[in-house]
């Protein structure tokens, strides 16, 4: 191999790493413009909220998740199951509102969430017994409890 090929050689290698470098941060820019399921004049929403139809306007609102906005928030739900005279929800479930009220969010249907309200009874571990609140089998939100609250009070997004 001549000495200038050699040269040259050399020097592609050392630059390398560079290279490589600059490929993975031109890569990581065009995932970031990935397009998203719906955009407002706002930007992006990931959810929505729904008015119940008869419901008072302060009554509790649905909040209906986009399938990205669900999957960005990481949101899970659990069954609601039951123990002796009432029944028990998962500690990561319940939410305390600013005026020391509790509640859960519920899921009717995928992707859709509606507060009810609850009575603790007692708070065992990682279990919540209550008195009050919605039936066994009902689905409520565990992971992302505070995100679809946040959502429903319209907060979410605004530090």
């Amino acid at each position: 191999m001549s000495q200038v090929r050699a040269s040259r050689l050399s020097e592609l290698r050392a630059r390398r790493p560079g290279v490589v470098l600059v490929i993975v941060i031109a890569g990581l820019s065009l995932s970031a413009c990935k397009e998203v399921e719906s955009e407002s004049a706002a930007g992006y929403e990931p959810a929505a909220l729904e008015a119940i139809p008869g419901a008072k306007e302060d009554d509790a609102k649905r909040i209906v998740f986009t399938k990205e906005g669900a999957a960005r928030t990481a949101l899970e739900t659990a069954e609601v199951r039951r123990s002796g005279d009432g029944t028990v929800v998962p500690y990561k479930a319940l939410i305390y509102n600013d005026e020391a009220k509790t509640f859960v969010y519920t899921s009717e249907k995928p992707l859709s969430f509606l507060r009810a309200a609850v009575k603790v009874d007692r708070i065992d571990g990682d279990r919540v017994y209550l008195t009050e609140g919605p039936p066994a089998g009902t689905k409520v939100v565990t992971v992302g409890a505070t995100e679809v609250y946040g959502t429903e009070a319209e907060i979410a997004g605004s530090h």
